[in-house]
């Protein structure tokens, strides 16, 4: 069993380390992007033939290797698809979670078996110690959909070892996914240019509840860090040494709270550390501040769920949105014709 438990470890690692891979090729397709920007700006000025022509093959080698990174995300995404239920299910995990899940008596294994087209004790056969069968895909889609959890969690996270609080946040971070893949949630997007330069009033205030003035020492061109004093995102992962790193994201929420996606980075870094960058999510409640929920650098399981969340409602970003008022006006139409009827009152048909 302690063979089993182990290679369900190395399963995880392998697991985070090819999202790793995703976000590095993510970043380096941003940079390469910025870069096409800088140039193509260039090109529309003043510019010598010798240089447009350098300025444009330049353009074309970045255009080129964009396209190449494309492709590795492509490939990296199948095989996270694959993933799952070849080389990283692991039926401890996975039965060791349902038994946690079920002692909430909410649901009965029979149930499961039953919806699963399983016969009666399915489960505790494949249980057993001298049974090196896996479950079948469907009775572990219908126990994850019974019993309210995603199939990641089921099958990757241990759930026997979270602390109440953990489970109680795991829960949050799930419905936020499933919410947001279901359209049912406004998010706003800020973008790193926006929240790089923020600037205050003459009273000091910024007007953003993450961010504040401050002064510290930070590394620049000379011998010696020096002082300075700026507006700053105060991060759990790199204090005020914090830059962002890309797009972020926040979501309005009960009595005047917000919830905060930060795309982040070490203000000061080296090419190619990975370390320097990070994901963390805030809460800010009006009288209580700002509370640090999760983040994909901790050594817990919350850090699991921290790259879907964000991978989610980015994807989710660039479909269209429509506000209530206006969907009230197209199911208007939808369900009753309903087209104008203000104009009855107009002299002119």
């Amino acid at each position: 069993m302690e063979n089993r438990k182990k290679n369900s470890d190395d399963n995880v690692d392998e697991k985070m380390s090819l999202r790793r891979k995703q976000e590095e090729i993510l970043k380096q397709i941003n940079e390469l992007e910025r870069q096409r920007f800088t140039l193509r700006k260039q090109a529309e000025g003043k510019l010598s033939a010798e240089k447009l022509k350098e300025s444009i093959s330049k353009m074309d080698q970045i255009e080129e290797t964009v396209h190449q990174l494309e492709n590795e995300l492509i490939i990296l995404d199948n095989t996270l698809g694959e993933f799952n239920f070849q080389r990283n299910f692991d039926k401890y995990i996975c039965f060791s979670n349902i038994r946690e899940l079920l002692k909430e008596g909410k649901v009965k294994i029979g149930q499961i078996e039953k919806d699963a087209g399983c016969q009666p004790g399915y489960m505790s056969r494949l249980d057993k110690p001298d049974n090196t069968s896996d479950p079948s895909i469907e009775f572990v889609v219908t126990a994850a959909k019974t019993l309210g959890v995603s199939l990641d969690s089921l099958i990757f996270i241990d759930l026997a070892k979270l602390t109440p609080t953990e489970k109680y946040l795991v829960n949050f971070l799930e419905k936020l996914n499933t919410d947001t893949l279901a359209d049912k949630l406004n998010w706003n997007r800020e973008t790193a240019d926006k929240l790089n330069r923020y600037e205050a009033d003459m009273n000091g205030y910024v007007d953003h509840p993450l961010f504040s003035l401050e002064t510290f020492y930070e590394e620049g061109e000379c011998e010696y860090p020096e002082e300075v004093t700026r507006i700053v995102f105060t991060s759990s992962s790199f204090g005020v040494g914090t830059a962002i790193d890309g797009d972020c994201f926040n979501l309005k929420m009960k009595n005047g709270s917000y919830l905060y996606l930060m795309d982040i980075c070490k203000s000061v870094h080296k090419v190619g550390d990975l370390s320097a960058f990070a994901k963390e999510i805030w809460m800010y409640t009006p009288g209580s501040g700002n509370h640090l929920l999760a983040c994909n650098k901790d050594a817990t399981m919350l850090s699991f769920f921290v790259d879907p969340l964000f991978a989610t409602v980015k994807e989710r970003m660039k479909h269209p949105k429509i506000k209530k008022e206006l969907q009230e006006v197209i199911d208007a139409f939808l369900q009753h014709d309903d087209v104008g009827e203000d104009d009855l009152d107009l002299p002119f048909a």
